[in-house]
């Protein structure tokens, strides 16, 4: 067998799953998504098959939550799907789910009495819409078809909210295997099932209720249109194909509908050798990583850019620099990354770039350490594709940041006496560390943040370096500016016997043990004192180290929260005080090198393991295929936040190469 064909059957067989709470997503490239569990349960408001995007990525619109399903022999039937209701479950398909596929797309495999039907679910990279495919895989079998009722339950609300009956009252338009929704957000939809016929019979589906969001002391039920039924039969060895998008007119309608079992087969052969070759030659974990990873990389008006995390997740700034070297620049998607920069870039302002964009309605400024990454990811960029002319496009941007941080800026940053920069005040949060409960910043960082003041004075450096390749004189002075401030960074921010104070206030250096002095080593590497590495590893490794990453304060510290749970308020106190966060074990595992540069291979490799085992395993966390935002600080370290998240994602990446080839940690960090 060829070594095609060799990672085609890797790619195709990948484990099953066992039916559970288990998630899985399913992305088009654009800001939409399909989401569910592997029982076929939407337990979160942000399940659903098919979510839309709007004017850019991060604004999504729910259009399908899903497809009750029902197979018919004379007297049998087998439900195929199942909801949470008050007090029950109904219908009880999950029963009949033998087990669920993750690749190449989310594939349900029923028992049908003797039979067995495959039902998978996929979206085409760049293409609105979803698809659903039915097959009898016993192709054998005799006698008469049986027959399969589709029932849409449709929505057409916000992705952050939740509807109830009446609250949108569409057009349905009956048609020859198909329906015409009108009147939703997202333009006019079509349902499509050819060899179908279709009944419209508008009927709302009730109270339907979603346990995570319940756990999470949110709204957790939900009203759904259904607009009809869709009867088809199921013959063994064949397929029944179901589409459900948006359409501009009648025309494409009508197209859409004749030749939807024809362009079924060419989108998802296409669909499927995309993947593979993101997959390429990787067995195991490489190849699911590069498929994780494509998730987060999404086309808008503006070009491309990066989703920070699924569900509720848009674009924001820190992450997507954070997360870009493991997300685009290890996977060579060069030309993303540099849309990636001009996006933010361009939305620049007084020296900041957006903390995130709003869906649809802006932009919010309030981050000092957004713009900074953006540098460090600049610097990363021209490293990994020796590409100085788009770097040299970004230089004044750059200059622009400096110039904004030396003078001061709208959101209270401005470089001190020292050459470093103070940050905020106690009612502002501007660093990663930004959750707030009632209104209040849980996590002060006033002040001068250490990690922020390594960026700033690796942003010194990297402005000066490329303005003397520039011919620009200002790059003496920006060169001198640097190496003041790095002096400044090892007298004020060194902790003797710790590695790195977290702050420095009004009053003196803050003495809490957090994960920002690795953030911070990791940025500046040599450039700090070797015990200096030495001290921020040792510590980190005894107080902050867990399976799922660092925690993000040390236990036994005022105000440690060792358990992510319960409302909105609980959980934000707990965010940035304890809970672990997996995109934290890169910077660490590169420091381990950095701070011990003749560690052995193995001892090496044994250290990427202590910090990222517990969320490597792609298909047993949290959402199949792909690493969660965070984890409880107290073992087990139980996983939650968002399900999917690029930093999250970047990091393991990043450890799995090393652990296929400890080598490759000399290149990791600054």
């Amino acid at each position: 067998m060829n070594g095609a064909s060799e990672e085609r059957r890797a790619f195709l067989g990948a484990r099953a799953l066992a039916p559970s709470e288990q998630e899985w997503l399913e992305t088009d490239g654009l800001g939409g998504f399909a989401s569910s569990t592997t029982l076929g349960i939407n337990t979160r408001r942000y399940h659903g098959l098919l979510f839309l995007s709007g004017r850019d990525p991060g604004e999504r619109y729910l259009v399908v939550s899903k497809l009750e399903e029902r197979c018919e022999d004379g007297d049998f039937r087998w439900e195929l799907s199942s909801n949470v209701y008050p007090g029950v479950v109904y219908p009880d398909g999950a029963d009949n789910i033998l087990e669920f596929r993750r690749y190449p797309f989310p594939c349900y495999l029923y028992r049908l009495g003797k039979r067995r039907l495959k039902k998978e679910i996929f979206m085409v990279s760049g293409r609105r819409g979803v698809y659903c495919v039915y097959r009898l895989e016993d192709e054998a079998a005799e006698g008469p078809p049986l027959m399969l009722r589709i029932r849409p339950l449709l929505n057409n609300r916000f992705y952050h909210h939740t509807a109830r009956e009446g609250s949108w009252e569409p057009r349905i338009q009956p048609l020859d295997g198909a329906a015409m929704v009108i009147g939703h957000v997202c333009g006019t939809l079509l349902l499509s099932c050819p060899s179908s016929s279709f009944s419209s019979e508008p009927v709302w589906y009730r109270n339907m209720l979603y346990p995570w969001e319940r756990r999470r002391g949110l709204d957790y039920f939900e009203d759904h249109l259904s607009p009809g039924e869709f009867l088809v039969p199921l013959r063994a060895g064949e397929e029944v194909v179901f589409w459900a998008g948006p359409v501009e007119d009648e025309t494409a309608r009508r197209k859409h509908t004749s030749e939807l079992v024809q362009t079924y087969r060419e989108a998802r052969a296409g669909e499927e050798e995309r993947r593979l070759a993101l997959w390429g030659d990787g067995q195991g974990t490489a190849g699911r990583l590069a498929l994780a990873a494509d998730q987060f990389i999404v086309k808008g008006p503006a070009g491309a850019s990066i989703i920070a995390g699924y569900h509720w997740f848009g674009e924001w700034g820190r992450d997507a620099f954070i997360s870009l070297p493991g997300v685009c620049l290890k996977y060579g998607r060069f030309r993303d990354a540099q849309e990636v920069f001009l996006r933010f870039a361009e939305a620049m302002s007084c020296g900041h770039i957006p903390n995130c964009f709003h869906e649809a309605t802006g932009a919010s400024y309030n981050t000092v350490d957004a713009a900074l990454w953006m540098v460090w990811a600049l610097a990363q960029y021209e490293k990994a594709s020796g590409d100085q002319g788009f770097v040299d496009r970004l230089v004044p941007a750059v200059r622009d940041i400096v110039r904004h941080y030396i003078s001061g800026t709208p959101h209270g940053v401005k470089m001190e006496p020292s050459g470093l920069l103070w940050a905020g005040d106690s009612g502002t949060q501007l660093t990663w560390m930004d959750a707030c409960a009632g209104g209040v910043p849980v996590t002060c960082r006033e002040g001068m943040p250490v990690e922020v003041n390594a960026l700033w004075v690796c942003t010194l450096f990297a402005l000066a370096g490329w303005e003397r390749r520039l011919g620009n004189s200002d790059w003496e002075r920006y060169g001198a500016l640097a190496a003041s401030a790095a002096r400044e960074f090892i007298r004020l921010f060194r902790w003797s016997g710790v590695g790195l104070y977290d702050r420095i206030d009004k009053i003196g250096p803050i003495c809490e043990v957090r994960p920002n002095q690795v953030l911070a080593a990791f940025v500046l590497g040599t450039a700090l004192p070797q015990e200096t590495l030495r001290q921020v590893f040792r510590t980190a490794t005894e107080t902050l180290v867990t399976p799922r990453g660092l925690r993000t304060l040390a236990p036994g510290s005022p105000g440690y929260a060792g358990s992510y749970r319960g409302g909105p308020e609980e959980r934000d106190r707990a965010y940035h005080q304890g809970a672990v966060w997996p995109f934290l074990s890169w910077p660490y595992i590169a420091l381990s090198r950095m701070a011990y540069p003749e560690m052995a291979e193995d001892r090496f490799a044994e250290v990427a393991r202590n910090c990222a085992s517990g969320f490597m395993d792609l298909d047993a966390n949290l959402c199949a295929g792909s690493v969660f935002e965070i984890a409880s600080g107290d073992p087990p370290n139980t996983p939650d936040g968002a399900v999917a998240q690029a930093w999250s994602v970047s990091a393991a990446v990043h450890a799995a190469e090393v652990a296929e080839n400890p080598n490759t940690g000399h290149a990791l960090g600054s």
